[in-house]
């Protein structure tokens, strides 16, 4: 119910926002033609800006990648099933992009549960002071 009621409040700006006669409309579609035309030229204007931002996304591109391959090396190796042999290309250790060899299995922490995970020694384990005789008086 809450979406429908979203949606009506935006839809009804929108249809606030709307030019109304010729004038106007054509007023917007100069803005909108004008704003197009900045964005467009925009790196002929700031070739240093954009020379950064072009850095900065390749940089982005290489880590969304890098996650997006640690991933699907997790699911494969949780889906494998354990008595089949890894294929000769998943074998070999992956070549990171500093040169660094790097495992391209990632094995999971395990955990002993059947043992015990008391760490408390005999003193910890005595109730604290607190300053009354054990009669509590």
């Amino acid at each position: 119910m809450l979406f429908l009621i979203r949606t009506a409040f935006w839809l009804m700006i929108i249809v606030l926002l709307l030019p109304t006669d010729e004038r106007q409309r054509s007023e917007v579609y100069g803005t909108a033609q004008a704003a197009v035309s900045d964005i467009a030229t925009f790196c002929d204007r700031n070739p240093e800006t954009c020379a950064r931002g072009k850095d900065a996304f390749s940089v982005f591109v290489q880590k969304a990648q890098f996650g997006a391959r640690m991933i699907m090396d997790l699911i494969n190796d949780r889906t494998a099933p354990s008595d089949e042999a890894m294929p000769s290309d998943e074998a070999m250790p992956s070549q990171d992009t500093r040169g660094s060899q790097a495992s391209s299995a990632v094995e999971p922490a395990s955990f002993d549960m059947s043992a015990s995970q008391d760490t408390l020694n005999p003193e910890d384990r005595e109730e604290a002071w607190s300053g009354l005789d054990p009669a509590g008086t």
